[in-house]
């Protein structure tokens, strides 16, 4: 699944205090379950549903209703649009002081990983931000106490790898589902034939390869008309 998915539906179980609750623990002492009122999460998804008629078009259609939609209709991208551009405006002054600071961490830390070129003082800057954002999610909500500990899922430590896996292989954004499953999406345009559906893929995949590693290696053969060496080599 998105990472974005994961992350939403840890924060979302957080807040709407649903996610397990441990015998020795209390719910009454989670003061970011924010809504478990059903009047402060209904009034939420009211909220998203009007500020969507504020989004561009070009970032899609509006946003659901949250509150109505979330198991059903919202999509990875609608995760991503409420999460990292809405969220931290409408949930200002309703989530805590301290878990809303330390969400726009997140926010802030993930847009800068989602663009596609970044600097290198955006990238220092990013992972200041995201492991500072995972150090607290450990004292504010896991507490670092053993009953709690299932509070803190995989997906808040695979936040953490992002910096250093853009400095191996460049920004998420390149390489992670979106670009992956587009790609399924052209070689699954570029099948004719109904026969062996997972072989014709696989060699439409490879030969899109070589083409590529041809390109990268003799950019004058391109038919795109594009001179010069590929974009972030250097003539050696």
């Amino acid at each position: 699944m998105h990472l974005t998915g994961n992350l939403l539906d840890l924060l979302i179980s957080l807040w709407q205090g649903t996610i397990e609750c441990n015998p020795l623990d209390n719910k009454n002492s989670w003061d970011w379950a924010i809504f478990c009122d059903k009047a402060v999460w209904t009034a939420h998804g009211q909220a998203i549903a009007d500020a969507g008629i504020l989004i561009p078009s070009s970032f899609d259609h509006k946003l659901w209703n949250i509150t109505d939609k979330i198991n059903t209709d919202y999509k990875t991208w609608e995760f991503h649009l409420y999460m990292f551009s809405l969220a931290p405006d409408l949930l200002y002054n309703i989530l805590p002081e301290c878990y809303w600071t330390n969400f726009c961490k997140l926010v802030h830390g993930i847009q800068i990983m989602s663009q596609h070129t970044i600097s290198k003082q955006d990238l220092e800057h990013a992972y200041i931000l995201l492991c500072s954002w995972g150090h607290e999610c450990e004292l504010i909500y896991y507490q670092l106490r053993q009953d709690c500990l299932h509070f803190i899922h995989p997906c808040v430590h695979q936040v953490l790898h992002l910096v250093t896996e853009a400095m191996y292989k460049g920004p998420p954004i390149c390489y992670m589902q979106w670009t992956m499953e587009h790609t399924i999406g052209n070689l699954g345009q570029e099948i004719h034939q109904p026969s062996k559906p997972y072989e014709n893929p696989a060699k439409e995949g490879v030969q899109q390869c070589r083409v590529n590693s041809l390109l990268m290696i003799m950019p004058e053969l391109s038919s795109d008309g594009i001179c010069g060496l590929p974009k972030g080599s250097l003539d050696i």
